[in-house]
Formats: structure tokens, C-alpha cells, sequence
């Protein structure tokens, strides 16, 4: 005797497959990640409450920078900008990191070192919030240099 599908059967399956799909094809991309989706939320929070502790003071609560951050005064450069139009983005996490624990490599920076002040958490998480302040473009640019 053939087997006779039951109508809730049928519109089970037809909710079922379209879901299905729905979760399938939610993970597949054509563009690139954005850097800061599979950022912690709380690797965020701490990297915003470590700026703004530690940074926000000369690099600016928004990541703007100084004015006039490209000519020395007095001979020390003012703290650049950590936003889209600075060029913390064009380098490497690797040497971000590093610049965060040794401090401005150059003479005639004021930037100060955090190595022993800052965890290595605290670190990556204050970059992790810098990042936010960056476009899409630069954030992509910058994984890749990162990589």
C-alpha cells in the first residue's frame, strides 16, 4: 500500500526547506569580513574604557587626533589622528601593538610607553576600538598588511 503524506506533513516541509536555506546561505559572503564583526563586544567595551582612560587625551575621544599633527612643535610631533584620515591604519597590528607597549619610536614623539602599565589584553583591546574609528576600506587594508 502506498505511504499517504499528512497534510501538516507537507506544511512542515514547506516552512522547513526555505529556513533551512535561509540558515545555510546566511554564512556565505562574496565581500570581505568587516574586522570588527568578530570583535568580543567585551573586548570592545574594555578596549573603549582603556582609551578613553589612557589615549583619549591627545589622540582625541573620537580618534581625530591632534591639530596640526604633522608639524612638530617644539620638536615633538602632536599626537596624530587614530581615525580614517590618520595613518595608524597602514600598519601592521603587529606594529601597532608594539608601538602601544615601547611607546612613539621616533625622537620626537611624546607618545608614552605602555608595556608595563597595560596588559597584553588591554592592549589588543584598546586596538581592537580603535579599529572602530577607521572605514570599512582602511579596517580591510589593514587585515590585509595584518596577515
Amino acid at each position: 500500500m502506498p505511504s499517504v503524506r499528512k497534510p501538516t506533513s507537507r506544511f512542515v516541509h514547506s516552512l522547513f526547506l526555505p529556513l533551512l536555506l535561509l540558515v545555510l546561505l546566511g554564512g556565505c559572503s562574496t565581500g570581505a569580513p568587516d574586522s570588527n564583526s568578530q570583535t568580543d563586544p567585551d573586548q570592545l567595551a574594555t578596549g573603549k574604557q582603556v582609551y578613553e582612560a589612557n589615549c583619549a587625551a591627545c589622540h582625541g575621544i573620537n580618534g581625530e587626533g591632534q591639530p596640526n599633527w604633522r608639524t612638530p612643535v617644539n620638536g615633538v610631533f602632536p599626537a596624530p589622528p587614530h581615525d580614517s584620515s590618520g595613518h595608524t591604519w597602514h600598519h601592521p597590528d603587529s606594529a601597532l601593538l608594539e608601538i602601544i607597549a615601547q611607546g612613539g619610536s621616533l625622537p620626537n614623539s611624546a607618545m608614552p610607553a605602555y608595556g608595563d602599565i597595560l596588559t597584553v589584553g588591554e592592549r589588543e583591546a584598546v586596538l581592537a576600538y580603535i579599529k572602530t574609528f577607521w572605514g570599512k576600506q582602511e579596517r580591510e587594508s589593514q587585515a590585509r598588511g595584518s596577515r
